[in-house]
């Protein structure tokens, strides 16, 4: 379950690495693609059909999704749920509005697509005032030529004004730089801050940036690397860690803190179900042949003890999952504690089942028929 990031917007501009003259020409083009092309794939490639440097195609789609994606100030406090980032960017291509959430994943997934390295970005934010909103937000970072960047499609497409939103393209935050990002996007997971001396949840708090002008020795660029070659439960437990290590000062820290343990208790109770059931599709499995006596077909014995051995340990491996497992989140106690109740009588049958194997194949191959 992927939770819904909400948007804070400032009405501040940051210093920008590049500035929009270099990009007239490309952005002339890339507001509008033909009406025939309706997903991602095919939009991005035809944005950067006649583009080289990488810069260049991250520029096209920038503009693309800030000129034709508009804010849903519906979606603010929907606290929305989506089964996949699939749906996110299926929703926005289709309806042409939502989030920061919506904004992120979209660049995200269009720049994979064409071979950019994209990530995406969770946090919160400061605003025009010098305050940090109470709402959570989302942007990118891109690497290009060895340097990473950031990137806000969101702030870039509109603002707020009065309590309404104004759709205005503001080139202000396209390829900033870490250290003048890092001013008002706060990363949950210091990581994706791209500085090697990063600063934490209470120095962002406090507008204390001095150790920005040191030197650092924080392997960013090697953890990203290994974040990015991990798997996603590993992903999930590694950035719990270093985001609780870099300070909870505010409830969208312990927020995000929270939703990445139900992800991380979510992900390992799915690991938990699948061990169970191979486990009793072998158990079963063992009892058909069972009651045929192990014939029709014939099995020998290799195959019934490996039988009962993946019962054992796919129902054992299952058993300690889930009694490692707690979750505050009702509906996942619930199917937790309901899988917890269900492993005594599984291990009974197959530890009863294991001591039959044991017998019946050290007994004389003629005389194992009268053990049935």
């Amino acid at each position: 379950m992927i939770k819904s990031f909400l948007l804070s917007i400032i009405l501040i501009s940051s210093t920008i690495c590049f500035s929009q003259s270099d990009f007239t020409e490309i952005d002339k083009n890339s507001k509008i693609v033909p009406d025939s092309l309706t997903d991602y794939n095919t939009i991005a490639k035809y944005l950067i059909n006649d583009l080289k440097k990488e810069k260049e195609k991250a520029r096209a789609i920038y503009t693309w999704i800030a000129h034709n994606i508009q804010y849903d100030l519906s979606q603010i406090n929907s606290g929305k749920r989506y089964e996949s980032q699939q749906e996110i960017i299926d929703e926005v291509i289709n309806d042409r509005k939502g989030i920061c959430q919506h904004y992120s994943e979209l660049f995200h997934a269009m720049s994979k697509s064409i071979g950019l390295k994209s990530y995406l970005i969770r946090g919160y934010t400061r605003d025009a005032l010098g305050k940090i909103p109470d709402l959570g937000h989302a942007w990118n970072g891109i690497e290009i030529d060895s340097n990473y960047y950031l990137i806000d499609v969101t702030w870039s497409a509109g603002y707020l004004l009065n309590g309404k939103y104004v759709h205005k393209f503001r080139d202000h935050y396209f390829l900033n730089s870490p250290k003048e990002f890092i001013k008002d996007h706060m990363p949950f997971d210091p990581i994706f801050q791209f500085i090697d001396t990063p600063i934490n949840n209470n120095d962002f708090t406090n507008s204390d940036f001095s150790k920005l002008n040191k030197k650092g020795t924080f392997p960013f660029k090697n953890l990203i690397d290994q974040h990015e070659r991990s798997k996603t439960l590993i992903q999930l437990e590694n950035s719990n860690n270093r985001i609780i290590e870099n300070g909870i000062r505010n409830k969208l820290i312990q927020q995000q803190i929270d939703e990445n343990h139900y992800e991380i208790t979510s992900r390992k109770y799915n690991i938990g179900i699948d061990a169970l059931n191979n486990g009793v599709n072998s158990y079963n499995l063992y009892l058909t042949h069972k009651n045929r006596k192990f014939k029709k077909p014939k099995l020998n014995d290799s195959r019934i003890k490996e039988l009962i051995d993946d019962a054992d340990n796919g129902i054992t491996s299952a058993s300690k999952i889930f009694h490692s497992l707690f979750s505050p989140n009702r509906d996942l106690s619930n199917l937790i504690r309901d899988a917890q109740k269900r492993m005594p009588d599984l291990i009974f049958d197959v530890e009863r089942e294991k001591i039959f194997v044991d017998k019946y194949l050290k007994k004389w191959k003629p005389i194992r028929i009268f053990m049935f």
